[in-house]
């Protein structure tokens, strides 16, 4: 349920004064200073209410006392847990086991992340040589066009001379 806060009604609402004051005060209305000084008179007067209202402090609640097992005394004398393979273990062993599974997981994430710098590296190199190889088969295509109109020409010239008679 929803309830309506007097206060933060009271800031929206000196804050549209000072936007309708300058809204008065860009257009070149009158009566802008006016509505400035009442807008800016009642959010101060708003800062200081909120200022001066009380802080709830929360409650704090013993509940080692409604539970013995909470209390320190009961943490330093662990209770021995059985693991799923039938092995005790204690709290402090599950933590060091789960430590030690955070730091193989992170040697595993270091070697990932060497393995894919050096991907990126040689990817790098591929796209390098594929531009260089690109560029030398345009030449290549180009002398190849060139080659295959000088031919034409010198057929050319061969069917004139063929049929050139003396």
């Amino acid at each position: 349920m929803r309830k309506f806060d007097l206060l933060n009604f009271f800031y929206g609402l000196g804050a549209a004064i000072i936007l309708i004051a300058a809204l008065f005060k860009f257009v070149g209305w009158n009566g802008a200073d006016i509505l400035f000084v009442i807008g800016l008179i009642g959010e101060a007067l708003i800062f200081i209410i909120s200022g001066s209202q009380p802080v709830q402090v929360p409650k704090v609640f013993h509940w080692d006392r409604v539970f013995p097992q909470l209390s320190r005394e009961k943490a330093e004398a662990e209770e021995p847990i059985i693991s799923a393979d039938g092995v005790e273990i204690t709290h402090e062993q599950q933590i060091r086991q789960m430590m030690e599974s955070i730091l193989a997981l992170n040697n595993s994430v270091d070697v990932l992340n060497n393995a894919t710098q050096k991907l990126t590296k040689y990817v790098e190199k591929l796209e390098s040589n594929y531009e260089i190889v690109n560029d030398s088969t345009l030449d290549y295509q180009k002398e190849i066009n060139s080659l295959k109109i000088k031919i034409a020409n010198a057929n050319e010239k061969l069917r004139e001379f063929e049929n050139y008679r003396f």
